[in-house]
């Protein structure tokens, strides 16, 4: 199911964007970890204190407390490791699909006997691989810091669910921007779609963060099956919410396989 050829000139068209993105990630984590105190006086959460009180609530600043988790929680996984990501994911997907219609590159691969199936299964799978060794780059550098500057305040366990509730998330929204990318024959028409779609979720689960009148908008926004509340204070949530993002993920990318392979090409 899988084109030796085309991944591998995947994995060399993104190397660069994957490797800015996850350093960018990489050294936001190592200097929140290097500057963690647990009375809240020292590293990130200073960034954070001279915003007004509503912003800082809708960001998810200060939301879990102070300790280490809660702080990884309000501060990163939920903001930071929720949006960076998209600065990888975005593009990738729209070019993997929608860009090649455009450039033209799949009219000569598809010349070639080579089933369509076949090829967006390569390009799903070039991205999901890519999405996963971000995901375990950082995971694995999380460990090490937290453990290396932290100490006892680092609970590995949280840590590893909150990570592994990143990926799922991004997973699932991963197959959301594979079927636009699929429908569409531009590249830029595909972004910009994709990132209004994502901006959206992501505004709505702040104003949902606000409470009274917004707080119904948790319903309708996907970031809401990502809470550090549901991992901290042992909500257990993620339980069910974890394998939804992923039965969700493998749905849409299903989907995307189905209308690329029926679609009418422009090549």
């Amino acid at each position: 199911m899988i084109n030796i050829p085309i991944l591998k000139k995947n994995f060399r068209e993104h190397i660069w964007l994957w490797g800015i993105v996850t350093a960018v990630l990489v050294l936001y984590l190592f200097l929140l970890l290097g500057t963690y105190a647990p009375d809240g006086k020292a590293g990130v959460i200073l960034l954070f204190s001279g915003l007004p009180s509503a912003v800082q609530t809708a960001l998810g600043a200060g939301n879990y407390g102070l300790s280490l988790s809660g702080i990884l929680g309000g501060y990163f996984w939920e903001n930071i490791f929720t949006l960076v990501p998209f600065v990888f994911s975005i593009p990738v997907a729209a070019s993997f699909v929608a860009g090649k219609l455009e450039s033209g590159a799949f009219a000569w691969i598809l010349s070639a006997p080579v089933e369509r199936e076949k090829l967006l299964f390569t390009q799903i799978y070039s991205f999901t691989f890519a999405l996963f060794a971000l995901f375990f780059v950082n995971c694995l550098v999380g460990i090490v810091c937290g453990l290396t500057f932290c100490g006892s305040y680092f609970v590995i366990s949280e840590f590893l669910l909150m990570c592994l509730g990143g990926f799922c998330l991004h997973f699932c929204l991963g197959g959301l921007l594979f079927v636009i990318s699929a429908m569409c024959d531009e590249k830029a028409l595909a972004v910009m779609i994709t990132t209004g779609i994502v901006l959206l979720f992501y505004i709505l689960k702040m104003l949902a963060s606000l409470g009274g009148i917004f707080g119904y908008l948790k319903y309708v926004t996907i970031f809401s099956m990502y809470l550090a509340d549901d991992v901290i204070d042992g909500g257990m949530f993620f339980i069910w919410k974890y394998p939804v993002l992923i039965l969700a993920g493998v749905l849409l990318y299903w989907l995307s396989m189905r209308i690329f392979e029926k679609r009418d090409l422009p090549l």
